[in-house]
């Protein structure tokens, strides 16, 4: 009786032993098999990215080589062989000649001596300040010379005693010949002007259309 017991008491322990090495064999199969189940998973999910990263570098790859190609045909006519990434700038031709205005001083004139002698009337006010805008000021005149002698005109300063600078034109011809100087210096005030003109050996000389040439 006491050994049946014995016997007994093993079998249970061996049925117990065989139930825990059941249960440990049933999870670490479970476990096993969802980790495959998640590697499958991942590994197809990686395949996935791979397979789209090939796609882009691919076509990347293919666009670029069309675009090399392209780049080697010759551009149709009227059409550009880049694609500007801003609206091109197309340059216009600007106007550089400078706006002119005169101002007329005498319609003419006459002298017949070697000394600076002034025209009368020829006098006239004239103030730089009145055209702040002015870049500079010129003389130009119609001058004419008896017998082709060597002739001068020029502008004369009345209130400061002076010959205005620059101002002086020299011709030798009997026709009337246009002739403008280069930037006068006139001094800043509303002063007195009149102009002059003399001949070396005194003979006549003319004057006709004289003016201010006022450059902007």
């Amino acid at each position: 009786m006491k050994k049946g017991l014995i016997i007994l008491l093993c079998l249970i322990g061996l049925l117990e032993v065989g139930n825990l090495v059941f249960l440990d064999w049933q999870y670490i199969s479970k476990s096993k098999s969802k980790s495959e189940v998640q590697f499958a998973d991942w590994k197809d999910e990686e395949d996935k990215l791979a397979t789209a990263s090939c796609e882009l570098s691919c076509k990347e790859i293919i666009e670029e080589e069309i675009q090399q190609e392209l780049a080697k045909l010759p551009a149709l006519a009227g059409q550009s062989s880049v694609s500007p990434a801003a609206p091109l700038k197309i340059p216009t031709q600007s106007n550089n000649k400078p706006k002119i205005v005169y101002v007329p001083l005498i319609t003419d004139g006459s002298v017949s001596a070697a000394e600076w002698t002034g025209i009368v009337p020829s006098e006239f006010y004239f103030d730089p300040a009145n055209y702040p805008s002015a870049k500079e000021f010129r003389f130009e005149a119609y001058l004419s010379s008896a017998n082709d002698d060597r002739g001068f005109a020029r502008l004369y300063d009345a209130t400061n005693k002076r010959g205005v600078d620059f101002s002086d034109l020299s011709f030798n011809k009997s026709e009337f010949t246009r002739i403008e100087s280069s930037a006068v210096k006139i001094w800043n005030g509303n002063n007195k002007y009149t102009i002059q003109l003399r001949s070396v050996n005194g003979t006549k000389v003319q004057v006709k259309e004289a003016k201010l040439k006022i450059y902007y």
